[in-house]
């Protein structure tokens, strides 16, 4: 699969919009909440690459921050619960 197109290179930059996602996940999963992480990712992360085959690489960036937005929202609520 050598060759590529041109429409590669933002992709190839975009790959670290979705740590913020996965670094929420990784804090409820280590709250014991695994099953709340799981899907959250997996409907998040859905949400996020939807988002990428519609619009471009700005839309992107900031799709990929508002979707983990609830995720760190939820995760410093259990924390502050207890």
């Amino acid at each position: 699969m050598a060759g590529g197109g041109a429409g590669e290179g933002w992709l190839a930059a975009a790959v670290p919009v979705g740590l913020p996602l996965a670094f929420g996940c990784r804090r409820l999963w280590w709250l014991g909440y695994r099953r709340a992480a799981w899907v959250a990712g997996a409907a998040l992360g859905a949400g996020t690459v939807a988002t990428s085959l519609v619009a471009g690489p700005v839309a992107l960036v900031l799709s990929a921050v508002v979707f983990s937005v609830p995720v760190w929202i939820g995760w410093y609520w259990l924390v502050r619960r207890g």
